[in-house]
């Protein structure tokens, strides 16, 4: 507990040495204008098929493993059963009462 501690303390000064090591001057009335133009190309469909396919694997991997351990603990805890009615129940309720909310929007 102590190293612990003494990391977090050592990681909070760092922090603070090195958000004030940049000077401030009363003179800072300059303006850096930073130009955001489109030099660089558009990745190809093949870079968004792989990157839709490495995040749809992290997340489905993590869902799989998650319901697999609640899935489990269903089954042994009673608690976890009325926890899970609960839940569900009250994310019903305000499913149906953010369906039947009439905003003001469009005709009617």
């Amino acid at each position: 507990m102590n190293k612990l501690l003494f990391l977090f303390i050592i990681l909070t000064a760092f922090a603070s040495i090195s958000y004030a090591s940049f000077p401030i001057t009363e003179n800072n009335t300059e303006l850096t204008t930073i130009n955001f133009e489109d030099d660089e190309e558009e990745p190809s469909l093949l870079v968004y098929i792989l990157r839709g396919i490495l995040f749809f694997s992290i997340v489905g991997f993590g869902l799989y493993y998650v319901i697999r351990a609640w899935v489990k603990e269903f089954r042994k805890r009673k608690w976890v059963r009325t926890a899970t009615i609960t839940i569900f129940s009250v994310l019903l309720l305000f499913i149906t009462l953010a369906l039947s909310i009439d905003y003001g929007y469009g005709g009617g």
